[in-house]
């Protein structure tokens, strides 16, 4: 067992807001046959929230039991009522424990059930957690087909009527990567208060009372010093890199600034309040780094700081550019201060200044903390993320605002335990007294980075868990499970909770780390394939398929089912056939001669930004003989003319920029890190030894009315394998370069992989079967 599951269970658990209450009340009767015989009461002038947590109350209503209640201004005359109300008289102990949260509690006098809260956002999550509470309903899934489950029940009568919750947050939710705004209600329904969409003026999110905060994501030059108005005039506010001001149009993820330009300092405070006074009410406005790692390096931006203490931080030091990025914040920060008292700045601990600088910020300055590459199948105080630790124990001197800011949500479809991790994380963090935590998810549809609907369809458990315990960490991992499998699967909870026991297990044990962009086929192959679990996991689901379930729960049931074998049934196509040939093949850039003729063409290549297929096509051809192995490319593209690549032809080591080709050849070497070669070549003709590939091996490549086309090969003994027997299988990654525009002297900007193989990461790597 896991450490940090071993030590939750000596904590104090909260009593779980989803545990049944005792009634001390009569029931109160909702609906009789399907007929209204109560009503709710929410004022004439309650507001948007307020009105629209009465509509919801009334819709689910009906929707269990066939009675739509009226929504009235005041009681009338039906028998019993539910009050909505927002800082009402005589309840002042419960509004003193509430506090200035968005806390809820319920309570109950006679024939009269109240939902309160101090915020109208407590009390919309009161309502939900009322009808929770006194039914079976559960919003598993954001999916309005079928991710919403209850029992029909004609005679609904509210049992559970006297309770108060109060969360150890005050700021939660998702961030939700995808289209659809069904998965930002989803979360809603579960108590976050907050979503990328209540970052922005949008009507449709106002009736849901979130915590708003201004900017967005990473915006220095998508919002405020922005390329098309200052880079024709001010080139010298943008970074100076590679010997050129980096103009933030032509680069996809835009660019940082040049942090040591006085004049720029002047412009951003300027913009920064226009914005202010187009949009005020808001009490948090961001200001994001861009999501690149390069920084400006300009005479100014390159030389050591020396700090008002003198001491001198240094280029090469670790905390260099974040020290440089918070002297220019601070200044903004003061003038911010100054002129809008009582709102604050939100900026990233990310990338570079994820390392703490090495002054004080401001404390009008909040910090996003987001230890990206954190290994997820572990806790941050485990030794795995041991820098990731220091650097959040390191902010928490520096800022007592502090964002927990996770990828818990970010995985393909394969089902990842990141609940008990960040439950575990954010118990830890929320001890240090960090009260806002948020993390990106992908949406229950198919977005252009991810086909969320594939993740939800084995990561729903997980993902709902997560939504539910963030309002408070203090919650037993394993009873909320129970408690989704319970109400998702009915009779079937058990063999479905053994599926998913078993590969959480596995996943585990299994050697390697874990990060946000983890491939799924990757880990359905070494976790289930390579550890015999496809059949008795199939068993498991086969098993939960013969109770009676409920539609929906069929449904629920099905969409995991056909997931998990199309899963498997991709992983198992993933293969690589090397034909073997007994005279070693010439160049041909078409491969439409012999013995190119015998391979067969593995093209599956998809861009690394999720799994969908690059739009030019790819060709690998593998050839082996007893000396050596063959890899032919074909890369097709629409306009070679203007392709981007890098035209000059040097030698030595020169790694691609542009369009370029890597082979990763896993070898039996010594050392553990490195246990591959790794080759590239570009349209040009310019090589790259990576790791372990010396300088024997053999590559051209040639520039085609269609695209350009290479061959590479290496002998046996310089990829450190044995000589081949037919049915041997290797292993390897193959990945395209590319650049979706051209841009002269740019490094790529992305990559297609076949299968979704993965670079330097063997447990990545593909399979190549020796025929």
């Amino acid at each position: 067992m896991p450490r940090f599951l071993r030590s939750a269970s000596l904590l104090p658990v909260l009593v779980l807001v989803f545990a049944c209450g005792f009634a001390t009340h009569a029931a109160l009767p909702l609906a009789t046959a399907g007929q209204p015989v109560a009503e709710i009461i929410c004022p004439a002038d309650a507001g948007p929230v307020l009105a629209y947590a009465a509509k919801e109350l009334q819709e689910h209503i009906a929707m269990i039991s066939g009675a739509t209640l009226p929504i009235l201004p005041a009681p009338g005359p039906a028998a019993g009522r539910i009050i909505l109300a927002v800082q009402p008289v005589g309840f002042a102990a419960d509004r003193e424990q509430i506090g200035d949260s968005d806390g809820f509690a319920v309570r109950q006098q006679g024939a009269t059930v109240t939902v309160l809260g101090n915020q109208p956002k407590g009390v919309l999550t009161g309502v939900y957690k009322l009808l929770f509470r006194n039914s079976d309903i559960i919003w598993a899934r954001p999916n309005t087909e079928f991710g919403t489950i209850f029992t029909p029940n004609a005679d609904l009568t509210l049992t559970d009527t006297d309770f108060i919750d109060v969360p150890a947050t005050i700021l939660r939710g998702w961030q939700m990567i995808g289209p659809g705004l069904e998965s930002d209600v989803w979360q809603y329904r579960q108590g976050s208060n907050w979503s990328s969409r209540t970052m922005r003026d949008d009507p449709e999110t106002s009736h849901f009372g979130c915590v708003r905060e201004f900017g967005g994501g990473h915006n220095l030059t998508g919002l405020y010093i922005r390329g098309d108005k200052y880079f024709a005039d001010h080139p010298e506010f943008f970074p100076f890199f590679k010997g050129a001001r980096q103009d933030p149009r032509q680069i996809r993820m835009r660019t940082q600034l040049c942090f040591t330009n006085a004049d720029m300092t002047r412009a951003f405070i300027s913009e920064l309040d226009q914005l202010v006074a187009a949009s005020p009410d808001y009490s948090t406005y961001r200001i994001m780094i861009e999501d690149v790692w390069q920084c400006c390096e300009c005479p100014e931006c390159s030389k050591p700081i020396t700090l008002p203490d003198g001491a001198v931080v240094a280029p090469a030091d670790e905390d260099f550019r974040s020290t440089q990025f918070f002297l220019w914040l601070n200044q903004i920060a003061r003038h911010f201060q100054a002129h809008y008292p009582g709102k604050r700045l939100l900026t990233f601990g990310y990338f570079f200044t994820e390392t703490p600088p090495r002054i004080t910020v401001e404390p009008n300055i909040s910090i996003s903390f987001c230890p990206i590459n954190k290994n997820s199948k572990r806790a941050i105080d485990d030794p795995d993320n041991d820098v990731y630790y220091r650097r959040f124990l390191s902010w928490m001197k520096n800022t007592t605002e502090l964002t927990w800011r996770e990828y818990f949500g970010l995985c393909g479809p394969f089902p990842r335990p990141m609940d008990a991790i960040a439950i575990a994380d954010w118990r830890l963090v929320n001890s240090y007294g960090v009260r806002r935590t948020y993390s990106e998810m992908y949406s229950d549809a198919v977005g252009p980075r991810m086909d969320g609907v594939a993740s939800w369809n084995v990561n729903a458990p997980y993902f709902w868990v997560m939504a539910n315990a963030n309002w408070n960490p203090k919650v037993d991992v394993k009873a909320l499970r129970n408690e989704f499998f319970r109400r998702v699967y009915g009779p079937a909870a058990e063999d479905v909770r053994a599926f998913y026991a078993m590969i959480e297990k596995a996943f585990l044990a299994a050697p390697g780390n874990s990060r946000w962009n983890d491939r799924a086929q990757a880990n359905w192959k070494h976790v289930v394939i390579a550890g015999d679990l496809v059949e008795p996991c199939r068993q498991a689901l086969t098993r939960a398929a013969q109770h009676p379930l409920l539609p929906k729960q069929q449904r629920m049931l099905s969409a995991l089912r056909d997931q998990f074998d199309a899963m498997i049934a991709d992983v198992l196509a993933m293969r690589v056939f090397a034909t073997k040939v007994a005279t070693p093949p010439t160049f041909d850039p078409t491969f439409a001669t012999e013995p190119w003729l015998k391979a067969k063409v593995a093209d599956a290549f998809v861009l690394s930004r999720g799994e969908k297929p690059h739009e030019n096509r790819t060709e690998l051809r593998v050839l082996y003989d007893d000396e050596r192995l063959y890899f032919g490319i074909r890369c097709f593209h629409p306009d070679p003319a203007n392709m981007p690549y890098r035209k000059d032809v040097a030698a030595g080591n020169r790694f691609p920029q542009g369009e370029g080709f890597e082979v990763f050849l896993q070898g039996d070497w010594d050392e553990q890190k490195s246990p591959f070669v790794q080759m590239v070549i570009d349209p040009a003709g310019n090589r790259y030894a990576g790791a372990r590939a010396g300088k024997s091996w053999q590559a051209e490549s040639r520039i085609l009315a269609d695209g350009w086309s290479a061959m590479l090969s290496l002998t046996w003994a310089e990829a450190r394998l044995e000589p081949p027997l037919p049915g041997a299988v290797l292993r390897g990654a193959f990945i395209r370069q590319f650049m979706p525009s051209p841009q002269e002297g740019i490094a790529p900007s992305n990559y297609a992989a076949l299968y979704g193989s993965t670079r330097h990461r063997t447990q990545g790597f593909c399979d190549i079967v020796l025929e």
